[in-house]
């Protein structure tokens, strides 16, 4: 995976700044934490996937949002219906990541 440089990490670490930021004044340290969350479960497994592709920074960052939205709650719902759904959660981002380090290695391939 491409790691960003610091000119294109700096406006995103900005971002996320000023998001939970707002979250925090609006809804408190319960809706900044929560914000936090779907970040870090939703967004980040599928941005590592969609690193391995040729996109730029803000369409990794948009389309991580919107397909993390779509597969992460769908995994962890029919793994959920066999098992905890704590414990779905957790598999689901497993998943995930491996799936991001699976795409790397067959793409250098």
């Amino acid at each position: 995976m491409n790691l960003p440089n610091f000119k294109q990490i700096g406006p995103v670490l900005f971002a996320v700044a000023l998001i939970l930021a707002f979250f925090y004044f609006v809804l408190g340290f319960s809706g900044m934490m929560t914000a936090l969350g779907i970040m870090l479960l939703f967004m980040l497994p599928t941005y590592l996937i969609l690193n391995n592709f040729d996109l730029e920074q803000d369409e990794k960052m948009v389309f991580s949002f919107f397909i993390g939205i779509g597969i992460f709650p769908a995994i962890a719902y029919w793994l959920g219906m066999l098992i905890s759904f704590r414990i779905a959660i957790f598999i689901t981002f497993a998943i995930l990541i491996t799936a991001s380090f699976i795409i790397k290695k067959l793409k250098k391939k």
